[in-house]
């Protein structure tokens, strides 16, 4: 997050690539449980949606990375 001010911006192509800077960092400190892919392709397939593994793989990782950007605004101590 330190450093990436792309990720803070008020417009949404200047957030985009933001988050690609962030989730290509991400790579070094997180990555999806393999087990919990494949329960969510389960559990998504029981709701009705035809889902990949790989997308489920990039669902949680953008998950994971709005959390972050979340977490960093709403604890922001600059405010």
């Amino acid at each position: 997050m330190k450093g990436n001010k792309l990720l803070f911006s008020k417009y949404k192509p200047e957030r985009i690539k933001g988050y690609r800077k962030l989730l290509k960092a991400q790579k070094e400190y997180y990555t999806p449980p393999k087990d919990a892919i494949g329960d969510i392709v389960e559990a998504m397939e029981a709701q009705g949606f035809e889902v990949t593994k790989k997308e489920v793989e990039a669902y949680m990782m953008s998950s994971y990375a709005v959390f972050d950007r979340r977490y960093y605004l709403d604890h922001d101590k600059r405010k």
